[in-house]
């Protein structure tokens, strides 16, 4: 590898975590708010209760845009974990598989059209779907902007009318 190259990651595996799993271990005002959510963003690199700064803009943009989000945090207990360098970080979203074509197409255009990012950015993100018979799979990916089509269509594949 020369030096400064981005190695790229890409995964899709089965995962256990459900929305019945995230209810169970949340505080009742806060399983109350997000249980019928399609999507909600959840706290992000290995931490418990950090969430990326900017995670209440992306909010912003997928309610903005008919999508019905959440945060998987009280005002309260709401922490942003700060990253400096170019790198950008979305997170984790836990999603319904019902909302998996508009969730593609609107947080595409946050990342080309509100970050204006470019192909050469590198970009961070997981997206976990929840289909109708209850299995969950996620897709992690880490790399260049001009490869996450491979994860976006990866998200695409796990849509239950597909």
């Amino acid at each position: 590898m020369a030096f400064m190259e981005i190695e790229e990651k890409f995964q899709v595996r089965e995962e256990s975590l459900t929305l019945a799993g995230l209810l169970s271990k949340a505080p009742i005002s806060l399983a109350e708010t997000i249980k019928n959510k399609s999507v909600v963003i959840l706290p992000s690199h290995g931490t418990i209760d950090a969430f990326y700064a900017g995670s209440l803009d992306i909010l912003d943009h997928l309610n903005n845009n008919e999508i019905d989000a959440d945060i998987y945090a009280s005002d309260e207990d709401y922490k942003e974990l700060s990253l400096h360098g170019a790198d950008i970080w979305l997170g984790t979203f836990f999603i319904t598989s019902v909302v998996v074509p508009i969730f593609c197409n609107v947080i595409s255009s946050y990342i080309y059209d509100k970050l204006k990012a470019k192909n050469e950015d590198k970009i961070s993100l997981q997206i976990i779907v929840e289909r109708k018979n209850g299995t969950t799979t996620s897709v992690n990916f880490d790399g260049k902007i001009e490869s996450l089509d491979k994860a976006i269509n990866a998200v695409k594949e796990l849509d239950d009318a597909h």
